[in-house]
């Protein structure tokens, strides 16, 4: 299900559902107007009009208190940042999940993913049920509670012993389904309560080939040591590519230390990706290069895969795909060294 769905379902209402809902909710809350008693305005125009917001409000009231009591952070609000911010148009591609695995004192569930051909986004949501402090996987006992998002100065662990809990340090990743190409992966976590976190998995691939599902891999320790795991398989909805083109550079060897071949520029909801191979002529100044970006392309940001050859694969530029493409390279130092200048293939 896409979070667009939602909005689509207020639209088109039937009159006789509006009337029997607000005759409903007016008796059971005893709604009455100055002259003591509720008349409702006519079932067309205006009236009608008044009635579905009416109905909408209480419907979005009540998704709001369903979101609030599962304490779900969906793709878009654990991406956001000060720095960074997905577009809006990927909304239409993220899909809504409720595929859930759960063992005897605690359970995780995918809520959201999306997938294109370079990049993976999806959040999982972990409830500690009654035992459990569930805590990011990179604290420790000792870490403060600040990491929860709490104030003062206890520790996780002297937390837990005051709400008579465990402690239960998770993470969760997609890197070991092979299908999906996964070579690098980050996490973000957001604690929604003492005993509830979600956690966004960003991971990128170097194989653009379509999936249709995945694995979602939960793990968890306790400060003991022991380990728990959790697997929740899921379907992968592909987001649509909207255009895609191939670009030849003008001086493969501009660079010092590399050669560059041929760029497929695709574009999708998330946004542009560029992908191309780096051969490299001389180790110690390709080591020298820190990064890469484009002036046609803001927001471009990626990495490489190291295999006899460099396979560059750039992610989220924002905007079109560009009449010509830049790439433009620089230092450890984040000093300017150059940049290729690549033609549209004919």
């Amino acid at each position: 299900m896409k979070r667009t769905l939602i909005e689509k379902a207020l639209t088109g209402i039937d009159d006789r559902f509006v009337q029997e809902s607000l005759e409903k909710i007016t008796a059971e809350n005893n709604v009455k107007s100055k002259a003591g008693k509720y008349e409702a305005p006519g079932a067309g125009g205006a009236g009608r009009k008044f009635l579905i917001l009416v109905l909408a409000a209480c419907l979005v009231f009540a998704l709001a208190a369903v979101a609030y009591a599962a304490n779900v952070w969906g793709i878009r609000e654990m991406f956001r940042t000060e720095l960074r911010e997905l577009p809006e148009a990927v909304v239409e591609d993220i899909q809504v999940h409720t595929e859930t695995a759960a063992a005897e004192d605690w359970s995780a569930r995918v809520t959201e993913s999306y997938c294109d051909g370079s990049k993976i986004l999806m959040t999982v949501a972990v409830s500690g049920g009654d035992r459990y402090v569930v805590v990011p996987a990179e604290e420790d006992t000792q870490s403060s509670v600040e990491v929860m998002g709490l104030s003062g100065a206890q520790t996780l662990e002297e937390y837990a012993r005051e709400q008579g809990k465990e402690l239960l340090f998770v993470g969760a990743s997609l890197m070991h389904n092979e299908d999906l190409g996964i070579f690098t992966e980050s996490q973000n976590h957001r604690s929604t309560s003492p005993t509830e976190m979600v956690i966004l998995v960003e991971s990128d691939r170097s194989n653009a080939d379509p999936v249709e599902s995945a694995v979602c891999w939960v793990h968890a320790w306790m400060a003991d040591g022991t380990r728990k795991n959790l697997e929740i398989p899921f379907n992968l909805g592909a987001a649509p590519i909207q255009g895609e083109e191939v670009y030849v550079p003008i001086d493969p060897d501009a660079i010092p230390g590399i050669t560059v071949g041929n760029a497929t520029v695709t574009k999708t909801s998330l946004g542009v990706t560029v992908r191309y191979q780096e051969t490299v002529t001389d180790q110690e100044a390709a080591s020298n290069i820190l990064k890469r970006e484009s002036p046609e392309l803001p927001g471009l940001m990626g990495g490489f895969i190291e295999d006899g050859s460099r396979e560059i694969i750039l992610t989220m530029g924002q905007g079109e795909i560009p009449g010509k493409l830049t790439i433009r390279y620089y230092d450890d130092d984040k000093a300017y060294i150059g940049e290729i200048d690549f033609r549209k293939a004919i």
